[in-house]
């Protein structure tokens, strides 16, 4: 209810947004500047924010505060930070001795006795490299991560009819939209704590997570989940290569963070299916897992330790992130991540579990007349009305609650926070359960279409996947990463010669979630092809033709898949056979079965082809160079790979790669036509 209160309010809240709580507004504490930078306005309000100045020096990062660019301050008073530095001393020496002692790294009240260390902590948890004004705060997290690489929450709260806006539940913006050359400035109440828990330290704080929080313990995944970060990675800041040479200085990414996702339910939803405590939940794991290792709750075919190991995904995914919705992924504000889909289109993507098994999240943006369905995220939605295992009802169409509805739901949940030093916690509404049968023949059976990206977890953790273009000038002109080898796990560089490129959103493709994966060199590389139930599956791969492209031959776990393909040649080429739809539909399904016979697929309706020119958006469908390429039909039943190897002699020529499919062929041979989506 606050939610869609304070989305009704924000716009308005940030134009008038106020210290105090009147309704008449103190317009003498409104600044817009045109030539202070942050550091600018630090300085001139010396008396106002001297110990941040004083943290920001220490930490050497005032340069930052000085340079061209969009950025977030989050900035705390001086007496916000003095009562900081008291509490956090305090919760130091009130728990040191005890068997849980809270390290926060403040031992001392006093701003001189800060060290190096914790001057850079605290001022890289108070600057997002991306500008986000009040009105861009509409969802639980910030959509960028801050220079720790961790995420900040957003909560609000109505008080005396007024809009208030907390970061990590902690520090009020009591001064908003301070504009400044580089980006904007938010003034607060508090400072932002960083997060010095392990995700499952910080799941155990909570009582009402207690059944859960016991599985945890005795399948010893609190000690599995204890990676951070890979400190043996050193790549960001080398020069990197540009998918186009000559195009300015690449960059790798730049961190290679180990973090971590739990769905968790709260005790309540055990105790809506009778179960109380632990021996009830095994007992229960046991009905649909089986008692296989029944007496070692480690071993992966024990059935509390396969009940928990689907809910955890290894990378981390904030909610905003899961299906990807109002979210800025660019430093022009106006550039938002929906222009890549068509209107009232579905969000959805998979994620392979820590089970290795498939779990689908989806936003059903295409229901109209459900709100409660289409504004929230669900896990595992059931395509039938009476799921085959009617005990399986119990267990589909599980919300993911966001941080705010939690938090409101009673006054018991208004402590919780998700945000853990490796990882993000996502309180579910039922329970969680993987059944193969139910999954291969209900919520998966449908054209699963997966973007590279999201086959590579390590680009989600380490805000690589959909993030900001940097400043002009600075980095190649498409805001690329050059990937390097051994960095993500599921992608294999095959030759010296390959270098694999992420290429962040952009307005003027025509790329599925708007992002897209380039090769150039000899390449040879591969992917790892995502946990799908066992059955066989027609594979396909989505790309955009163009004369820069190169000649590749497709492999299946190493065996040839075909002959090799010319991803130069539009789809209008007789070889494939693309022709635009017309108003006689008999002759448009005519053309789409031309086209399979030939090997190819025209791409879908539910994304946008930003290359065409015209009034209103147009759907990559009709865009002749959009083109899904059938590569073979195959049986999956465990690990597979899909390899792609260039073998033309063409120098500089590129593969552009954006998204896999894997469909059922129960669908690709039903007399139904399959949809156009």
């Amino acid at each position: 209810m606050l939610k869609s209160i304070f989305k009704a309010a924000l716009t308005a809240a940030a134009i008038v947004f106020a210290t105090a709580c009147t309704e008449e507004i103190d317009k003498s504490n409104r600044y817009t500047f045109t030539e202070e930078t942050m550091a600018d306005y630090l300085e001139n309000r010396e008396e106002k924010f001297s110990s941040l100045i004083k943290i920001y020096r220490q930490a050497n990062m005032m340069g930052i505060l000085q340079t061209y660019g969009n950025y977030t301050m989050f900035a705390p008073t001086n007496e916000a930070i003095e009562r900081y530095l008291f509490e956090q001393d305090s919760i130091w020496n009130a728990t040191k001795d005890s068997e849980r002692p809270k390290w926060t790294g403040i031992t001392s009240p006093y701003l001189e006795d800060l060290t190096d260390s914790m001057a850079v902590e605290f001022a890289k948890t108070h600057l997002v490299p991306m500008k986000f004004e009040l009105a861009e705060m509409s969802s639980d997290v910030l959509g960028s991560q801050n220079y720790n690489n961790r995420y900040l929450n957003v909560s609000y709260k109505i008080e005396n009819e007024n809009v208030e806006i907390y970061i990590n539940n902690q520090a009020r913006i009591e001064l908003g939209d301070e504009l400044v050359e580089n980006g904007v400035i938010h003034v607060l109440d508090n400072a932002i704590s960083s997060a010095a828990d392990m995700i499952c330290a910080q799941l155990q704080k909570y009582e009402y997570f207690s059944i859960f929080n016991e599985a945890i313990k005795k399948t010893k995944y609190e000690n599995l989940l204890q990676g951070y970060k890979d400190n043996d990675y050193d790549l960001g800041l080398a020069p990197a290569m540009c998918h186009t040479q000559g195009e300015g200085k690449g960059r790798y990414p730049h961190t290679k963070y180990i973090k971590y996702t739990i769905f968790a339910e709260p005790d309540s939803v055990f105790y809506s299916r009778g179960i109380y405590g632990f021996e009830d939940l095994e007992e229960y794991a046991q009905k649909w897992y089986g008692q296989e290792d029944i007496d070692d709750y480690t071993s992966p075919n024990n059935a509390v330790n396969r009940f928990i190991s689907y809910h955890i995904l290894d990378r981390e995914v904030v909610y905003d992130k899961l299906v990807m919705f109002e979210n800025s992924m660019h430093n022009n504000k106006d550039f938002k991540q929906d222009i890549a889909w068509m209107d009232n289109q579905d969000r959805y993507d998979y994620f392979g579990t820590m089970y290795n098994k498939l779990l689908k999240v989806l936003m059903p943006l295409s229901n109209t007349t459900d709100k409660e369905k289409s504004s929230n995220i669900w896990i595992n939605p059931s395509r039938r009305t009476i799921p085959g295992n009617q005990d399986m009802r119990y267990h589909l169409d599980i919300k993911i609650y966001r941080l705010s509805e939690f938090n409101d739901m009673n006054e018991e949940y208004k402590d919780f926070s998700g945000n853990s030093l490796n990882g993000t916690i996502h309180p579910i509404n039922k329970i969680l359960i993987y059944n193969e049968e139910e999954m291969h023949g209900n919520v998966l059976n449908e054209r699963m279409r997966f973007d590279f990206g999201t086959l590579l977890p390590e680009l989600t953790t380490n805000n690589v996947r959909y993030a900001p273009w940097p400043n002009a000038g600075t980095v190649c002109g498409h805001g690329e990463y050059e990937i390097p080898q051994g960095y993500a796990k599921n992608l294999k560089i095959l030759n010296e010669d390959t270098y694999v490129f992420y290429t962040s959103p952009y307005t003027w493709g025509c790329n599925y979630l708007g992002d897209e994966f380039l090769a150039v060199g000899k390449y040879d590389f591969a992917y790892k092809l995502p946990p799908v139930p066992a059955g066989t599956y027609e594979l396909r791969i989505g790309y955009t033709a163009n004369g820069a492209r190169s000649i590749t031959q497709f492999y299946v776990d190493n065996k040839i898949c075909g002959i090799p393909v010319d991803l130069k040649i539009s789809a209008t080429d007789a070889r494939i056979g693309w022709q635009a739809d017309g108003p006689d539909e008999s002759e448009n399904e005519e053309n789409d079965r031309v086209m399979r016979n030939h090997g190819y697929m025209k791409a879908g309706n539910s994304y946008t082809s930003q290359w065409q020119s015209g009034d209103g958006k147009k759907t990559a469908r009709s865009y002749n160079n959009a083109i899904r390429k059938i590569i073979t039909t195959m049986r999956v039943d465990g690990e597979h790979w899909v390899r792609f190897k260039k073998v033309d002699d063409v120098n500089n020529s590129q593969m552009n790669h954006d998204y896999i499919e894997l469909v059922p062929t129960s669908i690709v041979n039903s007399y139904i036509p399959e949809d156009r989506l």
